[in-house]
C-alpha cells in the first residue's frame, strides 16, 4: 500500500504502519487485496509521536494490541484504556523506517519520476529521461535537489529501497529483489542497502527486522 501525504509518497509493506498527525491530508492506493486496520488517537494523548508522518515497523507485541483494539468498544472501560495505553507506548518506542519518498512538485520532475518508478530495474540516463519530459540533464541534476531534498542518484536509491521492503514482504530472495531494482549484482544492491539501512538484505529477508 502507498500513501501520498503532501509532497511525499509513504510506502507501507504488511508489516508495517503509517504514523500520521491529526489534519494532514492524504490518499491511499493499494496493490492488490488489503485488509487495513486504523486506529484514531486523540492528539493530546499522542504525546512524544510527533508532527511528522513515518513509517513504523510493527512489532509482534504492537500487532496483538492492534488487534485487540480492534474489538474493544467506542467507550471503552478502565481495562480498555489500559490495553491503549500500552498500545501508545509501544508505538512510540518504535524507530522510524526509512520508506518515504519525497516528490517533486514541478510537473515536469514529477512525470520524470512516475517514469523511474514505472521500471526500478531500468537503466536510462539522467540525460534520456530529462528529454523524454523535455528537460537537459544539467536541469535535472541542478532542479532535483531543490525539489526533493536529495539528488537525482539518492532519491533513486531510495525508491530502490523502498521497493525492496515490499519485495522483501512478498518472500522474494536477495538476489531477485537486487535485480528487480535495478541492480546488475545482489552484491552491489547490498553495499547500497547496507550504507542506508546499517543492516545486510538478508538481515532483513530474515526477520531481523523485527529486533531492531
Amino acid at each position: 500500500m502507498t500513501v501520498r501525504a503532501g509532497p511525499s509518497l509513504w510506502l507501507l509493506p504488511p508489516s508495517h504502519a503509517l504514523w500520521m498527525p491529526s489534519g494532514v491530508v492524504h490518499e491511499i492506493a493499494a496493490t492488490g487485496p488489503v485488509e487495513l486496520r486504523t486506529l484514531y488517537i486523540e492528539p493530546r494523548a499522542a504525546g512524544t509521536m510527533g508532527a511528522e508522518c513515518r513509517v513504523l515497523f510493527v512489532s509482534p507485541l504492537l500487532r496483538e494490541l492492534i488487534n485487540r483494539a480492534m474489538d474493544l468498544p467506542r467507550l471503552y472501560d478502565r481495562a480498555g484504556g489500559r490495553v491503549m495505553a500500552l498500545l501508545l507506548q509501544e508505538t512510540a518506542r518504535l524507530p522510524s523506517r526509512p520508506l518515504g519518498l519525497r516528490m517533486p512538485a514541478d510537473p515536469r520532475l514529477a512525470r520524470l519520476c512516475t517514469l523511474v518508478l514505472r521500471d526500478l530495474s531500468a537503466q536510462a540516463s539522467i540525460r534520456k529521461l530529462g528529454a523524454a519530459v523535455g528537460l537537459s540533464e544539467r536541469s535535472v541534476i541542478r532542479l532535483f535537489p531543490k525539489e526533493t531534498g536529495l539528488g537525482f542518484r539518492a532519491w533513486l536509491n531510495q525508491a530502490r529501497l523502498l521497493k525492496a521492503f515490499e519485495l522483501f514482504d512478498a518472500g522474494r530472495t536477495v538476489t531477485s529483489v537486487a535485480l528487480e531494482v535495478g541492480y546488475s549484482t545482489p552484491g552491489a544492491f547490498a553495499k547500497m542497502f547496507r550504507r542506508i539501512m546499517g543492516k545486510r538484505p538478508m538481515q532483513m529477508r530474515s526477520g531481523a527486522v523485527a529486533r531492531a
